[in-house]
């Protein structure tokens, strides 16, 4: 482990060095780091309806507690991005939302890793282009942007089959022209064993992806990507493999009231020895518009999830799973709106106070059912009804997840992937 650590070290170091020097170019010669600091988290209040064995209850708790950090330096040339989660300790128990599941939670999120994102690029200008070279630990080029920095609370259901996160990966990257890019990445396929533990970095290199991403004009992007993960349910890489496919399209305004609109498809593949299993599928719209202090976000989304034997906490799965069986696949269907409000802000703080509700509803899709969520549940649809308020310091990021050459585009800010006032 540890000589593939300095092996990996060793490989980058020198790219960094050789990268990091300016170049002759207008904007590489003299100019001034670029540093910046932020941190969020938003406090809540959530209902659910029916929540377990047809009871309701309500639960409050912190959640999206977060500290970021991004700069440059070099005009550009050095990048660096690290993202720091407290969910360990805020919602060790996970949060409430019906449809989702990942890492041996089911129906509610799980907490993310402490360490989500530490990465450093080197990249070099190449004409109109870019090339760059990107080591660490963060967002794999597959899918769309980490619902953490997207507008609502919730967390789509389709986490895990839309975005690869919290993977030790090398990433390079080509800006052919200021509207193409390509990104290929080699990581660890193991996903998180939990909010502390380490990648197993025995593991690094067997899994890959790749994206492609268009910026037709100004204002929209189109991407699409591939992903092959080798055995991520099970760390010691005995579990069933992955294919995965996403394509997606953003389109932002140059003007209010809409900010956003995003279509999503994503497909994951299941796999043994090259043989496929089964496949579940998932599609997602969401939308923000603003007015004033004032901004409204709707999403709906459809996503189908495996049904798994469940620890005697009903909202836990075993893992890793005990064995390779599934006890059936549900199809969820997710509606939710969010109403918020700026409250106000400073030079560098502001907070924003908002209501939210999602209703989910679930139809299982293989026969016989040999586990429906709905008799666990107590009911074939769900409501969570949240209020809660969220604090932020510094200019927070709207859009994660691309390093090097592939940051910058529709909605962001080049190099820091922050929106900077």
């Amino acid at each position: 482990m540890r000589t593939i650590r300095l092996q990996l070290l060793a490989a980058i170091l020198p790219v960094v060095r050789v990268w990091a020097q300016p170049h002759g170019q207008a904007g590489h010669s003299a100019s001034a780091p670029r540093d910046s600091v932020s941190a969020m988290a938003t406090g809540l209040l959530t209902h659910v309806a029916p929540a377990l064995s047809g009871v309701s209850r309500s639960e409050a708790l912190v959640t999206q507690p977060m500290l970021m950090l991004r700069g440059v330096r070099f005009g550009g040339a050095l990048q660096y991005a690290a993202m720091l989660n407290a969910e360990r300790w805020t919602m060790p128990n996970g949060e409430p939302v019906a449809g989702i599941w990942g890492e041996g939670f089911i129906d509610r999120r799980h907490p993310h890793s402490v360490v989500h994102e530490v990465m450093l690029s080197a990249t070099r200008r190449v004409r109109d282009g870019a090339v760059s070279l990107s080591a660490g630990r963060g967002t794999v080029p597959f899918g769309t942007d980490d619902p953490m920095v997207r507008p609502f609370t919730k967390y789509p259901a389709n986490h895990h089959f839309a975005q690869v996160l919290e993977r030790v990966q090398l990433v390079g990257a080509v800006r052919i022209t200021p509207r193409v890019a390509v990104e290929v990445a080699t990581f660890n396929g193991d996903e998180p064993a939990g909010p502390t533990a380490a990648p197993r970095w025995s593991r690094f290199g067997d899994s890959h992806a790749a994206r492609l991403t268009v910026w037709p004009n100004t204002q929209v992007e189109v991407q699409g990507s591939a992903a092959s993960l080798r055995s991520p349910e099970f760390a010691s890489g005995e579990g069933l493999d992955q294919r995965k496919l996403s394509a997606s399209a953003r389109w932002t305004p140059s003007s209010l009231p809409l900010g956003y609109l995003l279509v999503e498809w994503a497909r994951t593949e299941e796999r043994y020895r090259s043989r496929s299993i089964i496949a579940y599928g998932t599609g997602l719209v969401e939308a923000l518009a603003a007015h004033g202090r004032w901004s409204m976000s709707v999403r709906a989304e459809q996503t189908s999830r495996p049904e798994e034997k469940r620890l005697l906490d009903q909202f836990r799965t075993a893992r890793p799973p005990t064995d390779l069986t599934i006890l059936g696949i549900t199809r969820w269907q997710l509606l939710t709106g969010q109403l918020a409000a700026a409250l106000g802000s400073g030079s560098r703080w502001h907070s924003t106070l908002f209501a939210e509700a999602t209703r989910a509803r679930s139809t299982p899709l293989l026969r016989p059912v040999l586990l429906d969520p709905a008799d666990v549940i107590g009911g074939r649809t769900a409501w969570h009804l949240t209020a809660g308020c969220r604090l932020g310091l510094g200019a927070m990021p709207h859009r994660v997840g691309r390093y090097g050459a592939a940051v910058g585009g529709v909605g962001t800010a080049p190099h820091l992937t922050m929106n900077h006032p």
